[in-house]
Formats: structure tokens, sequence, C-alpha cells
């Protein structure tokens, strides 16, 4: 049986729609950078995104619960596209997955402490439309590393939905991640992701022809807020700290 972890997607956003922002958290610091592809208000995108969290001279802090949020008018729209079930990514991985629920990709780098030595491990990631829970959105996020610890992880993070001028987001545990015998919990040092339609296609019958769909999944807000984006992120810790951050995001093509 593979180990089953609930992460953040690191975020898919921690909405990975955070452009430009910088958070800090007490002697850490969250900074993430994206960008839409195509920049078009009311347009399908791809939203790509990096993320590095930084420390004095640590490791950073483990996360253990995100809740984030996008502008109002970010929409998703998933029509056609297919779904995975979480079992089946448990048991198989990745090829377990239909072809047409796979919404994204990305990886980065974890950090590990073993006797004051840190010690660095590469990991992926793959995104995942799941099935519905209560009528919300869910995605999975299995995540695999192989050295100097080896790990399979499926991540769940769920939609939610902010007071104005907020829109949707996403919530999501992240329990504490075993590395090895003895040594700490893991800890991340950099992510980077890529989610969105242009990746994302499905094969439809019309007219007894098949047709190649490529699913809009992400969208643009149709305006732009004088000022830009609003985004709100809150983020607590294993050690029990936790911070809450609100900023603004330049509009699409400026």
């Amino acid at each position: 049986m593979r180990n089953r972890v609930r992460l953040t997607v690191l975020v898919l956003v921690g909405c990975a729609c955070l452009i430009g922002a910088a958070i800090a958290f007490a002697s850490e610091t969250f900074t993430i950078t994206s960008y839409f592809t195509p920049d078009k208000l009311g347009a399908p995108t791809n939203l790509s995104a990096s993320a590095v969290f930084a420390t004095d001279g640590g490791v950073p802090t483990p996360v253990g619960h995100v809740l984030a949020y996008g502008p109002a008018g970010l929409g998703v729209d998933v029509s056609g596209a297919g779904t995975c079930q979480k079992a089946m990514l448990e048991q198989n991985g990745p090829s377990g997955c239909p072809a047409d629920s796979r919404i994204g990709f990305g990886g980065g780098r974890g950090l590990v402490e073993i006797a004051k030595e840190f010690i660095k491990e590469p990991y992926t990631l793959d995104f995942f439309l799941a099935p519905k829970e209560n009528g919300h959105l869910a995605f999975l996020i299995y995540a695999q590393g192989t050295s100097p610890v080896s790990l399979e992880l499926v991540i769940l993070a769920k939609e939610v939905h902010g007071p104005k001028p907020y829109g949707l987001g996403v919530e999501f545990e992240v329990p504490p991640i075993p590395t090895l015998p003895g040594a700490a919990y893991a800890s991340i040092e950099t992510n980077y992701l890529t989610i969105g339609s242009q990746k994302v296609a499905y094969y439809h019958t019309v007219h007894g022809k098949q047709k190649l769909v490529h699913v809009k999944g992400l969208i643009v807000p149709k305006t732009c807020p004088k000022g830009g984006f609003p985004f709100k992120v809150t983020i607590s810790y294993l050690d029990g700290s936790s911070s809450t951050d609100t900023y603004t995001a330049p509009c699409p093509g400026k």
C-alpha cells in the first residue's frame, strides 16, 4: 500500500495564481511567481507558477494547512473532461488515471535534515481532476520522490469560495510527512507547476467523427478591478504558527 498524504497544492495555488508575491512568516519567506498563457481577459488559460520557501539558516517549517483565494470572476470550466478515482491513483500511479483527467504537471525540491545535514530531494507532481465532492470541484495531485526517501503521495485539494472581493480558491490539510527513521519531517524548498487548458484535451464524437476538444480549464476574469486582482492566503505551520496575507496582482496584459 502506498503512503497516503494530503498535501498543499503547494499549490495549485497556493493558488498558483499568486503573481510576484512575497509573504513573510516570522523568520520564513514564501515567494511565488506565476503567469497566464494566453494573457487575456475572459480567455481560457494556462497558469504556470514557481515557489521558493526560505528561512533563516535552517529547513523551512513544514506547512499544516492552506486556505487561498483568487479574485472574483476567476473561472473553471472542465466540461467534457474525465475524472480520476483516488483509489486508482494510489494503486497504479498516474497510469491509473484516464488521459483526459490530467490537468497539469510540476515538481520541485524537498528538504530532509539528517544528522544536522540538509539533504535535497527532487520530486515530481501530476495533477488530475477528481469526482466532485458535495457539488464542488476536487483535484488529485500525485507527488513522487525517489532519493534519499522513496515516497508516493496522493494529494487532495478542494474548491472553496471566498467573500468579496475574492472568489474561487482552494483548501487542503497537510499532515506531517515522515522521511527516514530519526529524521525530521520533510519540508518544501522549491515548487513549480503548470495547470490549464492547452495541456488538456479529449476526443468527442460529432456526427460520427472524432474531434479533438481542448478543455477550457481555468478562465481569466472578464474584467479586472482597479488596482489589480486581489488574492488572500492563510498558511498554518506544524509548529502552531500561522499568517494571513492580502495583496493584489497585475491585471493580464499589464
